[in-house]
């Protein structure tokens, strides 16, 4: 990626911004944070951000002819957001000012800098669904006889919430993927994904959800079923990145690829995610009755 010559005497454009091309490395690379929704809103006046709150069920009452029926409250409704998750980009490039640092080392920077901040967001999307989420209350050993009427369930109860089939995902662990594999239902479904699909991380589809397999699970945690709309992922670049010329007294003929990002991931209804642990995990959460109405 040759840079353009400008100036008289200059050999390369000056303080190039890659923000643009590290989000889309970052989310290569990765399966769920990339299916969170991004619906959020920042309010010009104090720069808070607002996520939209959704009620799963619309309520449906008895209607009078003569004097109609109440008006409920509206749906959908507003959460400010803290954000309170920074992270910076900050790498030495010795030997090279700014404006002559060689394509192949800007790549390199790029692809590091995309791997390590795309890791970190996904590390923390998955911490939000378990920890934000509902642990399921099942604690008996997930098995190959099992597995798929096992997340079958779970889809079931996320569903009767009101949640599409298109706006839910599940995520599974490898040993989970491992039994799968091994279920008709689904080998067939996954031999008829289409080219698009196997590029977003889609192994196949379970009562027409889709499933994508993480590596990045916590160790007890088997598999999680998610609706997307209550699952924000909150990005807010302060600082885009750069590479920029070292002047701090201490460097000569240096620069750094710099930048520095704010984020957070929040789950606005536990509800909408249902996390299932392996066999004889703890479950700390309290009893809750996925079935009452939200």
């Amino acid at each position: 990626m040759a840079n353009p010559i400008v100036g008289k005497n200059g050999t390369h454009e000056t303080r190039e911004v890659y923000t643009d091309q590290i989000v889309p490395l970052m989310r290569q690379e990765f399966v769920v944070r990339s299916t969170f929704s991004r619906d959020y809103e920042r309010d010009p006046k104090t720069g808070q951000l607002q996520v939209p709150v959704r009620n799963m069920d619309v309520k449906v009452s008895d209607y009078d002819i003569l004097n109609g029926t109440e008006l409920a409250q509206s749906a959908t409704t507003y959460l400010p957001i803290l954000i309170d998750k920074h992270k910076a980009v900050n790498e030495l490039i010795d030997g090279y000012e700014a404006e002559v640092v060689p394509d192949n080392i800007k790549v390199q920077r790029l692809e590091s800098a995309g791997y390590s901040t795309g890791y970190t967001l996904e590390m923390n999307s998955i911490s939000a669904l378990v920890e934000q989420g509902t642990v399921d209350q099942d604690t008996s050993e997930t098995t190959s006889e099992n597995v798929y009427k096992k997340i079958l369930n779970k889809i079931k109860t996320v569903k009767k919430k009101g949640v599409l089939k298109s706006r839910m995902y599940v995520v599974i662990s490898d040993d989970i993927e491992e039994e799968l594999l091994t279920d008709e239902k689904f080998s067939n479904s996954s031999s008829q994904l289409g080219a698009e699909l196997l590029r977003e991380g889609v192994i196949g589809k379970i009562n027409g959800v889709k499933v994508k397999t993480s590596s990045l699970l916590p160790e007890d945690v088997e598999f999680i079923v998610y609706a997307i709309d209550w699952c924000q992922a909150i990005d807010e670049w302060s600082a885009d990145v750069t590479i920029n010329n070292l002047a701090d007294g201490k460097h000569i003929k240096a620069s750094a690829l710099q930048g520095r990002m704010e984020y957070t991931d929040k789950i606005t209804d536990s509800k909408a995610v249902l996390v299932k642990k392996k066999a004889d995990t703890p479950i700390q959460s309290s009893e809750e009755n996925l079935n009452d109405e939200v």
